[in-house]
């Protein structure tokens, strides 16, 4: 790579291979299951994401086991460090209202502050055609873009309608959907032929839409885009970025969690009883399977897992779970003395396909000082994760390096390591219409078993999560009358 050695760190991020031992239908790992519960507990929580660790956390007076395949607790919130620096490996920032006081005490009940957390601004930056546009979703930030009058006005206005709509408009809390029709057809198509906006303003969101939704504006749902977009353009809500991204939040958490998570420990299947659930736990430790008796378990995992663990009898039709989609992706964190100056704290590259933003950390930092620059590259839906799962470090490397340095010239020079990160499923990508299923046709619960994960409200972000693991633990304590 180049003429110099640069230092390329294995993979790391999720380790797919405990789970597909035994979840994959072509690879079953055999194994003699003993016959009784060697622990009991009131919950068993499968998957230590940020909807597994929340669902616990809520239910922290009660006798709970929390289960987790890896190694850490976290899912895609991982933290990683360059030379005492820390950066985000993967989950980097998350939103919040200033309005919002319940959530503002909840931060702090785990001993976060979140007012020390929110970014100054600009908080985002697209770099176009060799040019940055400072605040690109704030209003001075659209006068700069390099749009005709006409296209500019009629951006401006729909930035209004969306603003407008965050007076009224609270998803996560609602089970119906507010303009259901906006599900019906993609947001290229609510862009282009509803809002007669240009494919040039589509392009500029097309690398949001990726790294965020999972794929191309295209390929999603417009009400997904249109959610994400109010986040983005509203003059009251707030970015929040800890150094280690929200790698800080799952650490929380943990620590707040009568019992440690218990890491390592791979649920190969689910046994249904007349009062529990017996669940079928591979020690990956100390190289043993074990059983565990709950009386309720809340399934903290994406439904690529969870329909693997579920048995006959559970309740849902095996064919619902086909409707889930999923995409992948890399993050790789380019460290180095680098001189790179970004105006935003999140910076937008457009026509871009092997990478769609980076985060710089620290954000400004003396000359010739060490730092790191976080590169984001969804691998977006359909067809991402296969040829992922077969490149080597060295490849992904390089070709992100590459990358950018066609935007950046000199930038790769500077680099004297890169540490990888991947996720074969990171986030649920929401098309047309999935949204309307989830609503509609997907229960949360069967009897003991309740489903979590950010999946579950279709929208691939750290408050869905959040979200998730609320209702799980509500749900749970419905059920047990606690």
């Amino acid at each position: 790579m180049q003429n110099r050695k640069i230092q390329i760190q294995a993979w790391q991020g999720d380790a797919p291979q405990p789970c597909h031992d035994y979840l994959h239908s072509a690879g079953k790992r055999a194994s003699r299951w003993p016959e009784r519960p060697e622990a009991h507990a009131e919950v068993a929580v499968v998957g230590a994401g940020l909807s597994g660790l929340v669902a616990a956390y809520h239910l922290k007076g009660r006798e709970v086991v929390v289960l987790e395949s890896g190694s850490q607790p976290g899912g895609v919130c991982l933290p990683g460090l360059y030379q005492g620096i820390p950066y985000p490996a993967g989950s980097a920032y998350f939103y919040h209202d200033p309005e919002d006081k319940e959530t503002l005490a909840w931060f702090r009940d785990l001993g976060l502050n979140v007012e020390d957390a929110l970014v100054a601004p600009p908080t985002s930056a697209l770099f176009h055609q060799g040019r940055w546009h400072p605040d690109c979703f704030g209003a001075a930030g659209l006068e700069s873009l390099p749009l005709p009058s006409g296209v500019r006005e009629n951006l401006r206005r729909l930035v209004e309608e969306l603003i407008a709509h965050e007076e009224t408009w609270d998803p996560l809390a609602s089970p119906f959907m507010t303009h259901p029709e906006w599900d019906k057809y993609h947001l290229r198509h609510f862009l282009e032929n509803i809002q007669g906006l240009s494919p040039e303003v589509t392009g500029f969101f097309e690398p949001y839409c990726r790294s965020c939704l999972g794929a191309g504006p295209e390929e999603i749902s417009a009400w997904a885009g249109i959610y994400f977009l109010i986040a983005e353009f509203s003059p009251t809500s707030r970015i929040g970025f800890f150094p280690e991204g929200n790698a800080r939040l799952v650490q929380a958490l943990a620590a707040a969690l009568n019992k440690p998570v218990q890491v390592r420990q791979t649920v190969a299947g689910l046994k249904l009883n007349a009062d529990s659930v017996h669940l079928r736990v591979w020690d990956g430790e100390g190289q043993r399977p074990w059983i565990l008796e709950a009386g309720m378990v809340i399934l903290a995992t994406g439904k690529f897992v969870a329909h693997r663990l579920l048995p006959p009898d559970c309740g849902w039709d095996p064919e619902l779970f086909k409707a889930f989609r999923y995409s992948s992706y890399v993050v790789a964190a380019l460290g180095g003395n680098l001189r790179l100056e970004a105006p935003g704290f999140e910076n937008w590259v457009t026509g871009e396909a092997v990478f769609s933003d980076f985060i710089l950390t620290p954000r400004q930092a003396p000359g010739g000082s060490p730092r790191v620059m976080v590169v984001f590259a969804p691998q977006p839906y359909p067809g991402g994760r296969e040829p992922l799962l077969h490149k080597t470090p060295e490849e992904q490397a390089q070709e992100i390096l590459t990358a950018v340095g066609r935007h950046f010239p000199g930038l790769p020079e500077e680099v004297e390591e890169i540490h990888l990160y991947r996720f074969g499923h990171a986030q649920v990508v929401p098309y047309p219409g999935f949204l309307h299923f989830l609503k509609g046709r997907l229960s949360p619960q069967e009897g003991r078993l309740v489903l979590a994960n950010s999946d579950m409200e279709g929208l691939p972000c750290v408050e869905a999560a959040l979200a998730q693991g609320q209702k799980a633990a509500r749900r749970v304590r419905a059920t047990l009358r606690i």
